[in-house]
């Protein structure tokens, strides 16, 4: 795979876009996925994909739906299995080491960003399977401000009964509106006090667009 200097950020390769459209006919006819405010997902430049995070679906439901190639955070471990890892490096897999905290994902996912595309990132680091949202994990902030992207708060429902959804058909997946740091009155210099500030905002927004309660602590 060429390295992100060398494409084009707008434009999907083939194998991409055809396994992309395969995968999302297929959450749309067996789980009746439906999709609101897709035309919220910026069609040019940096912008991050800021989820609620209830199932192992979530990155192939949200991916699917982009109009554009994303980029995503995968255990580490994925990328040395033989043919699964050509695969997730393939489908723009960052690798992220689990235990502590890995600056090295965050450094890529940064200039990733900075590069022109798009990437998803779930605040709350990890999934639940409560259908509440968690409080998120600082670097979202980190990395919302470094790469001064454009953040569209996005809500997933149902991926985490999946199998029920062939028959309740209730798999949703809504994108909000974008916003940038200045909106909320950040600036790029604004240290560790103002990445909280962000992930706290991010969280927030998530939980207007799923129309659920923003956690409590």
């Amino acid at each position: 795979m060429a390295s992100l200097e060398k494409r084009n950020p707008t434009t999907t390769r083939f194998f991409y876009l055809l396994t992309q459209r395969c995968v999302h006919l297929l959450f749309r006819v067996l789980f009746g996925l439906k999709i609101v405010g897709k035309e919220n997902v910026p069609r040019s430049g940096a912008f991050i994909l800021a989820s609620n995070h209830q199932s192992w679906f979530d990155p192939p439901i949200i991916g699917s739906t982009c109009p554009r190639e994303i980029f995503f955070a995968a255990k580490k471990d994925l990328f040395s299995i033989p043919v699964l890892g050509f695969l997730v490096k393939y489908f723009n897999s960052i690798p992220v080491r689990r235990s502590g905290s890995d600056k090295e994902a965050l450094f890529k996912l940064i200039k990733t960003l900075k590069t022109g595309y798009g990437v998803i990132i779930f605040p709350e680091g990890t999934r639940f399977a409560d259908n509440k949202l968690h409080s998120p994990k600082p670097g979202v902030g980190l990395i919302a401000v470094r790469s001064d992207a454009e953040i569209v708060p996005t809500y997933v429902t149902g991926s985490s009964t999946l199998t029920k959804q062939i028959w309740q058909r209730k798999l949703r997946l809504n994108f909000g509106k974008p916003f940038t740091l200045t909106d909320i009155g950040l600036e790029p210099d604004c240290g560790k006090d103002g990445y909280r500030k962000m992930a706290a905002a991010i969280i927030n927004r998530i939980a207007e667009v799923g129309n659920v309660s923003p956690p409590t602590s």
